[in-house]
C-alpha cells in the first residue's frame, strides 16, 4: 500500500473516531434526557396519584347526603329537576297535592268546643263586639269566635309607698326608673334564642308591632340576654347534679361559629328530660373538665366516636346511626365492595329485633342469640379485610381501613345494645338537642364569647321545659320573676 493509500485508511479511521465520540456523546445526553424524563415520569406518576385522591375526596364530598352524613336531608340533590338560577337550590318537590289539609288526614282546627272551654276556663281575655244581621229579632243569635294576640304596648306603674313599720325593700330591678317588665324580657329571650331571631331583627320587630311606641335597643336585648343567664345559674347548677343521676348521658359537640377571632364549640349533655349547653374555645379534655359533669359522672355516656369521651363513665357507648353513615358512604361510592351493605343491614336489622323484643317487655336477648349476632358481625369483618384490599381508590382505601379498624376495636361499644335493651341504638337525641345551634351559626354568629355563654343557658332551661312538656315562656318568665322555674 502507497503513501496516499495509508493517508487515506488513516483520514477514515480519524472520521469514524469522530463520529464515534459524536455517537458516544449523544447516547450520554439520551441517557441523562432518559433519566430525567424517568424522574419526570415519577413526578407526574405521583402528582396524578394526589390528583386522582383529590377527585374521590371531592366526589366523595359532592356525594354526601342525609343518608351518608350528619347532613339534613334538605341539602340531599337525589331526584331535583332540572333548575337554574334562584330555584338551584330549591329542594322541595312538586307532589302534585293541592294546597292546605288533606284528604284522610286528621285536623288540626280549634272547634267552638274548644275556644268555650279556653274561655271557662279562664285561659283567653275575651273582648265582645256586637252586629247587626238581618233577620228575625226573635231568634237566638249567632255566635262565631276570633282568635288573636293583643300586641298593645302597656305601662306597668307601682307606686311604693312609704311606711315606718314595713321591712321592704326596693327591689333590685326598679332601681332606675324606667325598666321593662317580664312579660317583654321573656318574649325577647324566647324569640332570640330558641327562636333564633337576630337581635337587629328582633328590636324592628318589636317596633313595628307597638307601632313605634317600644323603641327597644340593641344594648337592651343583650342585657336582657345577660340578666336571664345570670338568674338561671342556679337552675342549670340543679340540673347538672340531677343528669348524674342518669343511668346514660348522651354528648355531642358542634361548632358554634367564630367571634372575637377564636372559634366556639357547643357541647350537650342531655337525657330523656334534660338538655344542658355549654360552650368553649377549644374542643378535648380541657373544656370536658371544665364542665365538670362527665369526670363526676359514673354511668354509661354515648357518644359519636369522640375518643375524649373514653376517659370518663362507667361504660362508653357508639351510635350506630353515625357509624351507619360511613358504612353508607362506602357502599355508595364503591359499588364492587359488600361488606358495608351487609353490615349496615345487621346493625338495623339487630335493633329492630331489639324494639320487637321490647313490645313483648323483654330486657335482652337470650345467650344463643347474642353469640349468633356477634358471630354474624365478626364473620362480616372478616370479609371486609379481604374486600379492602381490592379497593382501587387511596382515598376511599384508607377510609375503608380506618373505619374497618374502628369497628373491630370498638366492637363492644357498637353492640352493647345486643346485650342490654337499656342501652340506645343511636346518639340521635344529641344530634336532635344540638340541631337548634347549627339553625342558629346560620342565621349569625355570636358577637362576644359571654353572649353565646348566655345563650347556653337560655338554651338550656328552653329546651329543658319541652321536654318536661312545660311551657318555655313560661319557664322563662318564672326565672326573671325568681320562682321555680319548671312549674307547669
Amino acid at each position: 500500500m502507497g503513501i496516499n493509500g495509508q493517508k487515506s485508511l488513516y483520514n477514515q479511521l480519524e472520521e469514524t473516531i469522530v463520529k464515534l465520540n459524536e455517537i458516544v456523546n449523544i447516547n450520554k445526553e439520551l441517557k441523562e434526557e432518559n433519566k430525567a424524563l424517568k424522574i419526570t415520569i415519577q413526578e407526574l406518576t405521583e402528582q396524578t396519584i394526589k390528583l386522582m385522591t383529590e377527585i374521590d375526596r371531592l366526589k366523595n364530598q359532592i356525594n354526601k347526603n342525609s343518608s351518608n352524613s350528619s347532613k339534613p336531608g334538605s341539602t340531599d340533590n337525589d331526584n331535583k329537576p332540572d333548575k337554574s338560577g334562584a330555584n338551584l337550590y330549591n329542594s322541595r318537590v312538586n307532589t302534585g297535592k293541592s294546597v292546605g289539609g288533606q284528604i284522610g288526614r286528621e285536623g288540626k282546627n280549634l272547634s267552638k268546643e274548644n275556644v268555650e272551654e279556653m274561655i271557662k276556663n279562664k285561659e283567653v281575655e275575651v273582648i265582645e263586639t256586637y252586629h247587626s244581621i238581618n233577620g228575625n229579632s226573635e231568634k237566638a243569635p249567632v255566635i262565631k269566635y276570633r282568635l288573636g294576640i293583643k300586641t298593645i304596648p302597656v305601662v306597668e306603674k307601682h307606686i311604693f309607698v312609704y311606711d315606718e313599720k314595713s321591712e321592704g325593700k326596693l327591689p333590685l330591678e326598679f332601681y332606675t326608673d324606667v325598666t321593662y317588665n317580664d312579660d317583654f324580657k321573656s318574649t325577647c329571650v324566647q324569640l332570640g334564642s330558641y327562636n333564633v331571631v337576630a337581635i337587629d331583627r328582633l328590636s324592628d320587630f318589636i317596633n313595628i308591632i307597638t307601632n313605634g311606641v317600644i323603641k327597644v335597643s340593641n344594648g337592651s336585648i343583650c342585657n336582657f340576654y345577660k340578666e336571664f343567664s345570670k338568674l338561671s345559674e342556679n337552675v342549670v347548677n340543679e340540673l347538672e347534679e340531677e343528669v348524674l343521676n342518669k343511668k346514660i348521658i348522651y354528648t355531642d359537640l358542634t361548632g358554634g361559629g367564630e367571634t372575637e377571632g377564636k372559634k366556639i364549640y357547643f357541647r350537650n349533655y342531655s337525657a330523656e328530660d334534660i338538655a344542658i349547653y355549654k360552650c368553649h374555645t377549644k374542643k378535648g379534655h380541657a373544656p370536658i373538665k371544665e364542665d365538670n359533669i362527665l369526670p363526676r359522672f359514673q354511668g354509661g355516656i354515648m357518644g359519636d366516636h369522640d375518643t375524649a369521651l373514653y376517659s370518663y363513665g362507667a361504660n362508653n357507648y357508639e351510635c350506630n346511626t353515625h357509624a351507619s353513615r360511613y358504612l353508607e358512604e362506602l357502599e355508595q361510592n364503591i359499588s364492587y365492595i359488600s361488606w358495608p351493605g351487609e353490615l349496615q343491614e345487621l346493625l338495623f336489622r339487630i335493633n329492630s329485633s331489639v324494639q320487637i323484643a321490647k313490645l313483648f317487655e323483654l330486657k335482652e336477648f337470650d345467650d344463643e342469640k347474642i353469640n349468633e349476632y356477634l358471630t354474624e358481625y365478626d364473620s362480616i369483618l372478616e370479609k371486609a379485610k379481604k374486600e379492602n384490599n381490592t379497593i382501587k381508590s387511596t382515598f376511599y382505601k384508607d377510609k375503608a381501613k380506618k373505619l374497618l379498624n374502628r369497628l373491630i376495636k370498638y366492637k363492644d361499644n357498637h353492640l352493647a345494645f345486643v346485650k342490654d335493651f337499656h342501652i340506645p341504638f343511636t346518639n340521635n337525641l344529641s344530634e336532635q338537642d344540638l340541631r337548634i345551634v347549627k339553625t342558629k351559626i346560620k342565621i349569625s354568629n355570636f358577637r362576644s364569647f359571654n353572649g353565646a355563654k348566655n345563650y347556653a343557658n337560655a338554651l338550656t332551661i328552653i329546651k329543658t321545659a319541652k321536654k318536661r312538656k312545660i311551657n318555655p315562656f313560661l319557664a322563662i318568665k318564672n326565672i326573671f320573676g325568681r320562682k321555680p322555674c319548671f312549674e307547669h
